[in-house]
């Protein structure tokens, strides 16, 4: 048990100096000097746009993104990139290791209460993600708010919708390797199975396990119990 004390510390001690430059580059003073935000081998692509952490308790390490929080996958850190947006943390958030976050320019992402994914995130937004509270990700999860590349229908002389804001309710459970695709919006109390590609025309319910592509109702009248 010391050894793993120990350990933890060293990591804590090695994520230092990045940790302070995030803290105090984007949060201000009161909130930055307390280092709300832990980074662990963290490569800052951009450093643009701004984050708001809205709390009524602001403490150390109320945010981590990066930290070795399951061992089956590289320890690798975060990868951030923000070209501009504005991203909103309303409470404690786990973002583990072997993650890549990119923020478009003009987005805004916000993350509920207790947001958590252990391991392998995939998130871009570039036209805005709102997590409800206690969402949970994960392994391998994806989750797009754009296609990146319209395609063209001929007939109608015009782009098809390639991109849209996601909302995520409350209570929301996504499995290892779920994809997310943009325009989607889910109630509360969502679970969805392994596997599982959400996109804006699937049947969802809640109280409801889903899974497949198309998406389908698996189980009904379940839900996770979070204790």
């Amino acid at each position: 048990m010391f050894k793993y004390y120990l350990n933890r510390l060293g990591r804590l001690l090695s994520s230092l100096p990045t940790t302070i430059y995030f803290n105090f580059h984007y949060l201000p003073f009161r909130q930055a000097v307390k280092l709300p935000i832990w980074l662990r081998k963290a490569e800052l692509k951009k450093m643009k746009g701004k984050i708001i952490i809205n709390s009524d308790e602001i403490k150390s390490g109320m945010i981590t993104m990066g930290f070795r929080e399951v061992s089956v996958y590289p320890n690798s850190g975060v990868m951030w990139e923000n070209n501009g947006g504005t991203i909103i943390f309303n409470g404690n958030c786990m973002i583990g290791n072997a993650s890549f976050l990119s923020f478009g320019k003009n987005t805004q992402v916000e993350f509920g209460k207790d947001f958590r994914n252990t391991a392998a995130l995939r998130l871009v937004s570039y036209h805005g993600i709102k997590f409800g509270d206690y969402a949970r990700l994960g392994w391998e999860s994806v989750i797009m708010d754009t296609n990146f590349h319209p395609i063209y229908d001929m007939e109608r002389k015009k782009f098809r919708k390639a991109g849209g804001p996601i909302t995520i309710g409350d209570y929301n459970w996504f499995g290892t390797g779920c994809k997310i695709m943009h325009s989607v919006n889910t109630p509360e109390r969502c679970i969805f199975g392994m596997g599982t590609i959400v996109t804006r025309n699937c049947e969802m319910k809640s109280y409801c396990v889903m899974g497949g592509s198309p998406v389908k109702i698996l189980s009904e009248n379940v839900m996770r119990d979070y204790e």
